[in-house]
């Protein structure tokens, strides 16, 4: 089994509102939102240069544990978190797996 971060470590909490898909009107749709608590979030842009310029990634990511965040839903990408009571979209889920195992070790989630 890989190593946890200690429960001190995951200090920060979310609200998070899964998206379900658009309505009638090709507007986004949410699920009533949950409080998703004991995470880390690290709240640093990552941008990349190109020749059109400079292009935002991400805006933060959220490192979710499995055994420590509670609870630990199967997260969804166009899903929308709130973070300081600003609103952030899920762009990127990137689940990571104990080694050897198929068991989840975390998730991460960028953010714009």
């Amino acid at each position: 089994m890989m190593p946890k971060p200690p429960p001190e470590f995951c200090l920060d909490d979310f609200e998070y509102k899964e998206y379900t898909g658009l309505n009638n009107w090709s507007d986004p749709q949410y699920e009533e939102p949950i409080l998703i608590k004991n995470v880390r979030i690290d709240r640093g842009a990552e941008y990349s240069t190109s020749t059109n310029g400079k292009q935002l990634l991400y805006n933060g990511v959220i490192f979710c544990y499995a055994d420590i965040t509670s609870p630990l839903p199967e997260f969804k990408t166009e899903s929308v978190v709130v973070i300081d009571g600003q609103d952030h979209v899920v762009t990127k889920v990137i689940p990571n797996y104990e080694a050897y195992s198929k068991k989840l070790y975390s998730y991460e989630l960028e953010v714009v």
